[in-house]
């Protein structure tokens, strides 16, 4: 298992993506703002260091015992027949079966109200922005990665592919939280953009309620019905419940009573 928490590695990899994303929402920001300045960059930024570690230890202890219990569930000839194709076709198979696992995972946990509570921390965030992809509870992105990592674990994929899946998807993420204004056109239905994900984080009613759902293709949200890309950009984000500001008190809100915050917490 890899290092848990290397500081150096993190501050490196912070630092990186400032440098490049900080000046692209300055030049072509959906919405222009400070980023210093945003609500709730401060507990984004403990996310980005902290949340990792945990959901690193979760997604350990669940794969390994999932994989254990459901063992009984490969089926050699199969992998066989996978580890024989092109190392190209094995990338967009696996890439497709995460997509379409990690997909089911995140439409429960929008639609199951237990799994809602996790999930409504990330969506908390009223100022998207390349830092607000961190703001994740760890028993919610532990879902979600196993019901993605595990189809593809139990057909066999190689490690390589799973570094790939694991490099792509970090990477993915923060871009298309990005507060930038760029459209793409018709590239917008094949490839994951800022807009299909701003799209999916929208708080403007039942329209735009549980869409964009998946993180790497929407295709696979065009497949199952949920796919939703005006011309426009949204004009809100964020949810309509009570979600402390504090890093602490988020990671502690899915388990208070339903409606409770912290008295010494403000709404996110």
């Amino acid at each position: 298992m890899e290092k848990l928490f290397d500081l150096p590695k993190l501050i490196t990899g912070l630092v990186v993506l400032l440098v490049i994303f900080v000046p692209l929402e300055r030049l072509f920001p959906i919405v222009r703002r400070d980023f210093w300045q945003r609500p709730g960059v401060w507990a984004d930024i403990a996310h980005f260091f902290f949340t990792s570690v945990l959901r690193k230890l979760l997604v350990f202890f669940a794969l390994v015992t999932l994989t254990y219990a459901l063992g009984f569930l490969i089926y050699p000839p199969l992998q066989q027949w996978l580890a024989a194709l092109p190392r190209w076709s094995q990338f967009l198979i696996a890439v497709f079966v995460e997509d379409v696992g990690a997909y089911w995972g995140h439409r429960f946990a929008h639609t199951v109200p237990f799994l809602w509570r996790f999930h409504a921390v990330h969506h908390s965030s009223e100022h998207l922005d390349w830092l607000a992809a961190n703001r994740v509870h760890p028993v919610d992105q532990t879902f979600i990665r196993c019901c993605g990592v595990l189809p593809v674990y139990l057909l066999g994929f190689t490690k390589e592919t799973f570094g790939f899946l694991a490099i792509f998807g970090g990477l993915l993420a923060i871009a298309v939280h990005a507060n930038v204004r760029w459209r793409f056109g018709w590239l917008e239905w094949i490839l994951p953009t800022p807009a299909f994900h701003h799209w999916h984080h929208a708080n403007e009613g039942p329209e735009s309620a549980n869409k964009n759902l998946a993180g790497t293709l929407p295709f696979t949200d065009w497949l199952f019905g949920t796919l939703h890309l005006p011309k426009r950009l949204p004009h809100r984000y964020g949810i309509d419940e009570p979600m402390p500001t504090g890093y602490l008190g988020q990671l502690a809100q899915p388990f208070r009573g339903k409606g409770e915050v912290a008295p010494d917490e403000k709404r996110a």
